[in-house]
């Protein structure tokens, strides 16, 4: 911001230096002006939360017709105590001015105004052929500083508008009028046009843009903002957010100012994918985190705008913002499920399921309308419509305090949670590997068959399966589901997850969907070296994190986040006739293979894909190079079932149904977990707990 320089105004009070100074920066936050004695508050306009910023302004009397100086940092509007045009700095106290009225009467006052962005000067507006549109000059070296000049008359410009918006960028002035009619006026001339109906009537007392054009209208009955898109054909009025409702409203905000500041991180946002609105661009669901406020479960994260599916955060963080809800029993077309609620508070539930598929929230869709919950974990009965098919679906749940909530849009306090589920139909069974909405950890330490650093993090992936079968108790589909978390590796390394014992040829090839970051990807999924069903998720995981070389230890060290992700989903559509209890148990065999890459200094040349490394005492696929066996620090001894171990019964890879948190690269997992070596050595007879964070050395943890 360039330097304030203190302007000669006159005053009709107290001196200069009684008064704030400017704003030291252009605000994020819109100002709103309220009551008929001026209170003053700071809106976020994204979700419609108010913080009083003073309740006592130095007047006895209402302000309007507000606007911000981008040209000093100054705060103007019209105050009815002193009958002119007034300055607020930052401590939010009026500071009269003397204007000079030109020889138009001066007991009138104005509640329809806002300060121009390319001048210096506030515009100021009443209906009438007394009154009209009015320039004042707000820079002291102007001759007509602080000079009522007139533009048009009242009877010429005749708008039942509230209060109006300089545009960012063209230089014009916006408002929408009683009956929804959008104006676009010329500070030069005056002249008015009619653009569009925006769909809203009512008092639109507080009118906004922000940096990128968009205009925000308040409404005073209700408090409700809605967004308007001028450039498009034909604008619209969007429900954006709740603010708050007042018979008196007068709204500012610097107009090329983002509605959120990108260091923001009290908004919680949805992360289904943006179809559904999910983004802030999209009008996205989001919510004002409020301390001590209303959430869902015990987590809740706040970011500036939304983590999109694939990109969603909740499977690689710390902890999963997802822990409000939870479905007790399957959702059936046609059929009530029963759902667990766990609320902080008081408040008001509402949910919507993509039923159709279509990659929306339809009004039709909507299960759950302001459903009444109490602190703490109740049962809430849910009921599915006929007519429906059963597919993969995202659901999305927003809870607040007063309720009113859409699918999108802004709400000042509660929380949103996004989650993707199964629709089945009366015919169709699920079960899940860990559950319906959590994700295992699949963690592996590479160097085998030597026993490496033992940081059980040279990859990481969370893994959620899922199988459907039919009443018969055929499997219908195995769906493969998760995203790579870390690679503390500089080795490169092939995933997959292999179903040991079931033959490939039960899977309908045709049918099959294999997904990699929410793109459809045409290459074939099953590994062509065995028989039995494998999944190749990646021939190669540095493909996709860290394929510029950032760093070595994505996600494993505090100073490599690197780049890059992988999130897969893999859906396999069996032929009639594999039962579902010839199965092997969830999650099957998720299993890492070596490349043609380089594996110094255990060989001097790679072994390729017969290098492969499972989970203890878990048999490899056929494509294993069984010379490999007992080499360096493995004891397997296939003629007795036993893989994958060392003399000491120490694992290569680990599962965990949970979202584990691994180890810092470097850092034994048997440091990080004092538990484990018990835990391992004892076949898991003891220590069955080990994983948990709250037996972790907090400080040798590696924390998103």
């Amino acid at each position: 911001m360039k330097p304030w320089k203190p302007l000669a105004f006159a005053l009709l009070c107290s001196p200069l230096s009684s008064y704030g100074a400017a704003f030291s920066s252009c605000p994020t936050q819109a100002f709103l002006v309220q009551q008929n004695v001026a209170q003053l508050y700071g809106v976020n306009l994204a979700t419609g939360y108010y913080q009083t910023l003073s309740e006592d302004m130095g007047t006895t009397g209402k302000l309007n017709a507000i606007g911000f100086n981008l040209h000093d940092d100054y705060l103007y509007a019209w105050s009815y105590q002193h009958k002119t045009l007034a300055r607020i700095g930052d401590d939010y106290q009026v500071e009269p001015l003397a204007l000079n009225w030109n020889g138009f009467a001066s007991d009138v006052s104005f509640y329809v105004g806002d300060v121009a962005v390319e001048s210096n000067a506030h515009y100021l507006y009443r209906s009438g052929s007394a009154y009209g549109l009015f320039r004042v000059s707000l820079d002291s070296a102007d001759a007509d500083y602080l000079s009522m000049q007139r533009v048009i008359d009242g009877s010429a410009l005749n708008l039942r508008i509230f209060d109006m918006a300089f545009h960012p960028d063209n230089g014009m002035l916006y408002s929408v009028d009683n009956q929804g009619r959008l104006w676009r006026i010329n500070p030069e001339t005056g002249a008015s046009e009619n653009l569009a109906n925006v769909g809203q009537v009512g008092t639109f007392g507080a009118v906004y843009f922000d940096v990128s054009g968009h205009l925000y209208i308040s409404r005073n009955s209700d408090g409700l903002v809605f967004q308007i898109d001028i450039a498009s054909n034909s604008p619209e009025a969007q429900l954006y957010a709740q603010g708050p409702a007042s018979s008196n409203n007068d709204g500012a905000r610097c107009a090329i100012a983002p509605i959120v500041a990108a260091d923001d991180a009290n908004i919680d946002f949805g992360d289904a994918p943006d179809s559904f609105g999910t983004s802030l661009t999209n009008n996205g669901a989001r919510h004002q985190l409020v301390d001590g406020g209303i959430q869902l479960g015990s987590n809740v994260d706040g970011e500036a705008d939304a983590y999109v599916y694939p990109a969603s955060d909740d499977s690689s963080r710390l902890f999963d913002d997802e822990d409000g809800i939870a479905f007790v029993t399957d959702v059936q077309v046609g059929l009530d499920f029963v759902i667990q609620v766990d609320s902080s508070a008081n408040g008001f539930l509402s949910a919507w399921f993509d039923l159709n598929g279509n990659g929306t929230f339809d009004n039709e869709e909507q299960l759950l309308t302001d459903q009444a919950v109490v602190e703490g974990v109740q049962s809430l009965l849910v009921s599915v419509p006929e007519g429906y098919e059963s597919g993969d679906r995202w659901a999305r749940f927003r809870i607040s305090s007063g309720g009113g909530n859409a699918a999108t849009g802004g709400a000042p306090d509660g929380e949103v949670e996004d989650y993707q589920i199964y629709v089945g139909d009366s015919a169709t069974q699920v079960s899940y590997y860990p559950s319906a909405d959590g994700y295992a950890t699949v963690a592996f330490e590479d160097n085998w068959p030597a026993a490496g650093d033992y940081d059980l993090n040279d990859l990481v992936v969370n893994l959620q399966t899922k199988v459907l079968s039919f009443a018969n108790g055929h499997v219908a589909r195995i769906e493969l589901q998760g995203e790579v978390r870390a690679v503390g590796a500089s080795f490169h390394n092939g995933f997959a997850i292999r179903i040991p014992g079931i033959d490939k040829s039960l899977v309908d090839v045709a049918a099959i969907r294999y997904e990699i970051n929410g793109e459809l990807l045409l290459a074939s999924v099953l590994d062509e070296n065995t028989n039995d069903i494998t999944a190749i998720i990646a021939a190669d995981v540095r493909e996709y994190i860290n394929n510029q070389n950032q760093c070595d230890f994505y996600k494993t060290q505090a100073d490599c986040r690197g780049a890059g992700q992988l999130h897969f989903k893999v859906l396999l559509p069996m032929h009639e006739g594999l039962a579902k209890n010839a199965l092997p148990s969830a999650p099957f065999d998720p299993f890492i293979y070596a490349t043609e890459h380089s594996r110094n200094p255990y060989f001097a040349s790679s072994p390729g894909r017969g290098l492969e490394i499972h989970s203890k005492n878990q048999s490899p696929s056929a494509a294993v190079d069984s010379s490999l066996w007992g080499s360096f620090d493995d004891v397997s001894n296939p003629s007795a079932s036993s893989y994958y171990q060392t003399g000491n019964g120490l694992p290569w890879a680990i599962i965990v149904p949970y979202n584990w948190q691994y180890p810092f690269e470097r850092i034994s997992v048997a440091d990080a977990y004092p538990k484990f070596l018990e835990y391992a050595q004892s076949e898991g007879q003891q220590s069955s707990d080990w994983y948990l964070l709250e037996n972790a050395r907090g400080e040798l943890i590696y924390q998103d």
